[in-house]
């Protein structure tokens, strides 16, 4: 997998401008704002937001492997899931609350779920909730 934007470090501490092939992100054609990203690419996305934003026990089937990026079908919906925060976190509440509705849950339910990409991990089980599903960083360059 290859990352869709590149990121540029601002000095002052905003979030960072995106990229896309040496321009900045082009500007959202209702309102010609630019509309940097908040997070540099799906991997980021997952440590920081998704996983303390998506805690669930891992029984009855449930399924998660800190190394997701190995998972061709994991790592592309996940970047897919991140392109549409990364889109979604410009709008209003009720698009907040529609995506998490309509995307966010079901496609988590669905990856996680006892047939989804993780079907073959099987972890060492425990009763207690994880403060954060673990995520190992994936190789330089992977993204």
């Amino acid at each position: 997998m290859t990352a869709m934007y590149e990121f540029e470090d601002d000095p002052t501490g905003e979030p960072a401008t995106a990229v896309d092939s040496g321009r900045q992100v082009e500007a959202d054609a209702a309102g010609g704002e630019d509309r940097p990203l908040y997070f540099p690419n799906a991997e980021q996305w997952v440590q920081n937001w998704l996983l303390p934003h998506y805690r669930r026990k891992l029984i009855g089937g449930r399924r998660w492997d800190p190394q997701w990026w190995r998972y061709e079908e994991a790592g592309t919906i996940l970047e897919a899931l991140w392109e549409s925060w990364e889109q979604m976190r410009w709008e209003d509440a009720m698009t907040a609350v529609a995506w998490y509705r309509d995307y966010f849950w079901p496609v988590m339910d669905r990856l996680t779920a006892e047939d989804g990409p993780f079907w073959d991990y099987d972890p060492p089980r425990s009763d207690q909730v994880p403060a954060q599903w673990e995520a190992t960083p994936s190789p330089p360059g992977w993204f």
